[in-house]
């Protein structure tokens, strides 16, 4: 009869109307515990680190874990050199401070010589765990520069730009030459080249050297120095 399309017309709107009542009652009940909860009782998220492997103070070699006690403490420990080679001594003289949207490298050394290869190995050790790195590969850097920041600058810039462009990871770095008069450096880096997927874990990319609140610190037994760096 013609009175059958308006009737199911009607309990199809009935049925919608059963529908969206059952739903509104079921998350009711499901946001009870949560509309009864305390807001001052809820505990926020803790931030989530950023994935470096010298953020925390430590690296691992020799079997064991190595722990910084406090800042501006040295740490050596035996790393391997590679396979069939002899061991020799990490130097961890460096430490990251947190600094907004970007991370502060704090490197330090008896010298300036020491202060600046500490500087580099602290990016490196940024990026990865440098003691997966074996001590295979050479890399030569020579800089100069207009004062003595320009030329810290133009030697973790040259390190950081051969590693984009030949992936070498300098796990230990040694001035050969520094001529603080002219402003100049030589410098070996070894290390190997980097395998982030078969070898070397992944830590944060570098993606430039920085100017802002750079420091080199000079006293009689020490010299600290201070680099944000972008990442």
């Amino acid at each position: 009869p013609a009175s059958n399309p308006g009737r199911r017309m009607h309990a199809v709107f009935a049925g919608c109307l059963l529908l969206l009542h059952l739903q509104a009652s079921s998350s009711s009940f499901a946001l009870e515990p949560f509309l009864r909860m305390n807001p001052n009782s809820i505990q926020p998220l803790p931030a989530r680190p950023r994935q470096a492997f010298g953020r925390g103070r430590h690296l691992r070699g020799g079997g064991e874990e190595v722990k910084v006690q406090s800042e501006g403490v040295s740490v050596e420990y035996q790393g391997n050199l590679g396979q069939g080679a002899e061991s020799f001594t990490d130097v961890v003289n460096y430490e990251y401070l947190d600094h907004t949207a970007d991370v502060q490298f704090h490197s330090w050394g008896k010298t300036k010589e020491e202060a600046f290869e500490q500087a580099v190995v602290c990016m490196f050790s940024y990026i990865t765990d440098l003691p997966t790195v074996e001590l295979c590969a050479t890399n030569t850097v020579e800089v100069t520069g207009r004062d003595m920041e320009s030329l810290l600058y133009s030697f973790m810039d040259e390190f950081l730009f051969q590693f984009s462009v030949d992936g070498h990871v300098a796990r230990k770095v040694k001035i050969l030459e520094f001529d603080q008069a002219n402003f100049r450096i030589k410098a070996e880096g070894y290390g190997e080249k980097f395998q982030p997927r078969t070898k070397h874990p992944q830590g944060t990319e570098v993606k430039a050297i920085t100017y802002s609140a750079m420091q080199i610190k000079v006293e009689k037994d020490r010299t600290d120095i201070y680099v944000i760096v972008d990442i």
